[in-house]
């Protein structure tokens, strides 16, 4: 019998977990009955949160990385295994679609079982619940921020019951939005500011909460409060720096990381393992060149994240293709924190605010100063700076030309022979909806 992600994702989700009760009813999956998960003891719900960071999303959505980059303008390829996203040409049964959608709804299944469960366990201390339940709200914020961004309207899955999410329809943006704030604010609440089980920053914090809270804030136009959650984070001395030395910032125990996704279980970061060619070969995904001709010859991003093999530039920021070594995939990091306030700053009207952000992550590249003279240039030196700091990363790029209304001016004029408006999102997979007829598609697929 067919079944959705939905279901697909539940069963994923219950087979993580060890210490817990899960399923009463294996039969027939559309009479199903789930109970609410039980955690036990400790052990069991750590089997489950490590579950619920491993479920695969960090090694799709790095891929997101690259995808996002090359549907933008900072990579292009020199295969042709990447023309759906290079020319902007996705159809609805695109395999790697279905993929980072099913990804991503099976990281929310678990986290949304965590949520549910933990409050009714007997056995666990106060302390451990809000952990728990902080960690998987933050988890589920960032995997939604993901999915709307993507997709636009999406199924908001906030429970584990199926028979009520396995034909659910999408739901309005503004909705997913309005959950996610609710869940980051929630997180930062229950979250403390130390880092669980001493981790090297691999998983959420109070300030990894605020940090993904202050970008949906700018995304929203929300600017006061995006420049309130971004100074809180800053100011956290001596936790988050930005290091001097710019071949640390993806390491594990690098000062810029606020949060990131430990995949030595798959013994690569995506970016690392696809955008580092060979020795001496042609890179299979290149550093585009309007993007490369933004740096200043003595730009240090320049020099230390981009490396020439072949006569061609590709993205270096991880330096280690497979054995994953000292790196982390780092998603979030403070130097963004700086670039949201210093936006927010200018939506506010202080533009020596803002130059003075910019500048800091200027300092530490090495290159000279700006002024910011207006509203209109301002932006433009600061969407400029985002590009240069966050190529091949985590959709920096992708996100911030859509969220500005650049989108169709920017890769139409660059890609006129295959852009088209309805490019700016992802089709809702085929599968997906041949499976749970309410699914509608976006405009300009199927």
């Amino acid at each position: 019998m067919k079944q959705s992600i939905i279901f697909t994702a539940l069963l994923a989700a219950s087979v993580v977990f060890t210490g817990c009760e899960k399923w009463l009813d294996v039969g027939d999956p559309k009479n199903a009955v789930e109970t609410s998960v039980i955690f036990q003891d400790e052990a069991g719900l750590q089997a489950a949160i490590a579950g619920m960071y491993n479920s695969g999303n960090a090694i799709e959505l790095g891929r997101l990385s690259l995808y996002n980059s090359l549907q933008a303008d900072d990579l292009s390829a020199n295969v042709t295994g990447y023309d759906p996203y290079k020319n902007n040409s996705l159809v609805s049964n695109e395999a790697t679609v279905g993929t980072i959608w099913s990804s991503l709804y099976i990281g929310i299944y678990r986290a949304n079982d965590i949520i549910e469960g933990v409050p009714k366990s007997a056995g666990l201390s106060d302390a451990i619940k809000n952990q728990s339940i902080g960690e998987a709200l933050f988890l589920r914020g960032l995997y939604y921020f993901y999915l709307v961004n993507l997709y636009a309207d999406v199924p908001l899955v906030t429970g584990t019951d199926l028979k009520k999410n396995e034909l659910l329809p999408r739901t309005a943006s503004s909705v997913v939005y309005s959950q996610i704030i609710t869940d980051l604010e929630k997180a930062a609440s229950l979250l403390p500011t130390a880092y669980p089980g001493g981790s090297d920053r691999v998983r959420a914090n109070k300030w990894a909460a605020t940090a993904l809270l202050a970008r949906v804030n700018l995304y929203l136009g929300k600017y006061a409060e995006a420049e309130r959650l971004s100074t809180a984070v800053i100011e956290q001395t001596g936790v988050y720096i930005l290091s001097e030395d710019l071949n640390t910032v993806f390491v594990k125990r690098g000062t810029d990381a606020i949060f990131a996704f430990d995949v030595s279980h798959a013994g690569y970061t995506t970016v690392g393992l696809n955008a580092i060619p060979a020795a001496g070969s042609v890179p299979s995904l290149i550093i585009h060149p309007s993007l490369f001709s933004l740096f200043a010859p003595n730009d240090a991003r320049k020099a230390n994240w981009i490396g020439t093999s072949a006569g061609q530039p590709f993205s270096y920021k991880y330096k280690v293709r497979s054995g994953i070594g000292n790196e982390y995939d780092v998603a979030l990091r403070i130097s963004e924190q700086y670039l949201i306030r210093a936006e927010a700053r200018v939506y506010l009207k202080d533009l020596d605010g803002a130059a003075a952000d910019v500048n800091k992550i200027r300092k530490r590249a090495k290159v000279n100063d700006i002024e910011m003279n207006s509203e209109e240039e301002a932006l433009v030196l600061i969407a400029n700076e985002r590009r240069m700091e966050y190529f091949s990363e985590w959709s920096h790029r992708w996100f911030d030309l859509k969220r500005t209304n650049l989108v169709g001016k920017v890769i139409g004029e660059l890609k006129p022979q295959f852009w088209q408006d309805t490019d700016a999102l992802f089709p809702i997979p085929s599968r997906e909806r041949q499976m749970n007829t309410n699914l509608t598609q976006n405009e300009g697929y199927d």
